[in-house]
């Protein structure tokens, strides 16, 4: 090709092809992980509720485990974490309490939704309940 803009459309469009193909291996990769939760659910309920609650909720648990694992080799990140600072780029405070003793004021006490990262950029912030210094319990915060 010796016409520069038509070289330069053909980079740009091998390039966005790559990209593409890229995006649809990642994107195939995380749903056969999925997949394999959804198989281990199926598994658990094939085998009927178990007698031993205790065991079923240990079952759920490790499914849980695997799905968590196996989002967090993909990049998925957990966000809000009790004891930490809330933030506002990570954190949706849903409400305030007093802060009990040895907490600091915007101390996060509670975790009501997980929040998530990917490649750094915030997929979801965490809902939680935050300590506020001094003064009685306040009511639900919500924006």
């Amino acid at each position: 090709m010796s016409d520069p803009a038509a070289r330069l459309a053909y980079e740009h469009a091998r390039a966005l092809a790559a990209r593409d193909a890229a995006h649809r291996a990642l994107t195939e990769r995380l749903l056969l992980r999925c997949a394999d939760a959804l198989d281990s659910f199926d598994r658990l309920l094939a085998d009927g509720a178990a007698s031993d609650v205790d065991t079923y909720r240990g079952s759920l648990a490790l499914i849980a485990g695997q799905l968590e694992r196996d989002l967090a080799e993909e990049g998925l990140e957990r966000v809000g974490h009790v004891g930490e600072r809330a933030e506002p780029a990570t954190h949706h405070v849903e409400a305030v309490r007093a802060a009990p003793p040895g907490a600091d004021g915007d101390e996060v006490l509670e975790i009501l939704q997980r929040g998530y990262r990917y490649r750094g950029q915030v997929l979801r912030a965490a809902r939680v309940v935050v300590a506020v210094d001094g003064g009685t319990e306040q009511g639900t915060v919500r924006e």
